[in-house]
């Protein structure tokens, strides 16, 4: 299959709904949200959190929100956030709080939501007194990954990091961890999460690891 003709352009309002729905379908592919969401898939509460999760992003000043569009048909096919972070900056209100005291939001499994904040928090730590950019969102249309729409995505935090003499880092999922190596990024930390904790034994989950990448211009 030919990769489509497209385009990269700032996300606009009206799109908000779509790539909400598109965030949602992407995290459905997570072996860990199988456990994080109470009665799974839970759509309504799925929906509830990414659609808050996509307006904060786009209605916050130190984030860039960008989408890649098939010129033939118009689709929306990638969605790319980026975040300007400073040193002893406040997260914004999309990303997990530090915070120990923070309410489990409905329909999540209370203890499996601690140890995905407690694990975001370290590895933001390493990068909280440095002046970076930080990849809040990265999404592709699963058909069309391996065609370098994800790559060219990604080419703009490398553009906006050289343009400011400043690294570009993540927190990394696992099924993305071998895409970040082959850009150039290296890790930095990971904290691993062990789902059989949270499932009966031999039921096929194991450890999920978040890690810590960076890049440097």
């Amino acid at each position: 299959m030919a990769p489509p003709n497209y385009s990269i352009l700032p996300v606009q309002e009206t799109d908000l709904d779509f790539l909400a729905n598109f965030v949602h379908t992407a995290k459905l592919r997570l072996s860990i949200n199988r456990l994080l969401f109470q009665d799974w898939p839970n759509d309504p509460i799925q929906t509830q959190m990414y659609t808050a999760a996509v307006r904060s992003g786009f209605e916050d000043p130190t984030t860039q929100c960008f989408k890649a569009v098939d010129n033939h048909s118009n689709e929306i096919v990638g969605y790319f956030v980026l975040a300007r972070k400073r040193p002893s900056q406040k997260p914004p209100q999309y990303e997990m709080s530090e915070s120990s005291s923070q309410d489990t939001p409905e329909g999540l499994n209370p203890l499996l939501f601690a140890e995905v904040m407690a694990a975001s928090a370290k590895i933001e730590r390493e990068f909280k007194d440095t002046d970076h950019f930080d990849l809040i969102y990265i999404c592709v249309k699963p058909s069309l990954q391996g065609h370098g729409i994800g790559f060219k995505l990604v080419q703009i935090g490398f553009e906006q990091a050289k343009a400011e003499n400043i690294p570009f880092t993540m927190c990394a999922e696992a099924p993305a961890y071998g895409f970040y190596t082959k850009l150039g990024f290296s890790e930095t930390s990971h904290a691993d999460i062990d789902l059989g904790k949270y499932t009966p034994a031999y039921s096929g989950f194991g450890v999920f690891r978040l890690t810590g990448m960076i890049w440097y211009p």
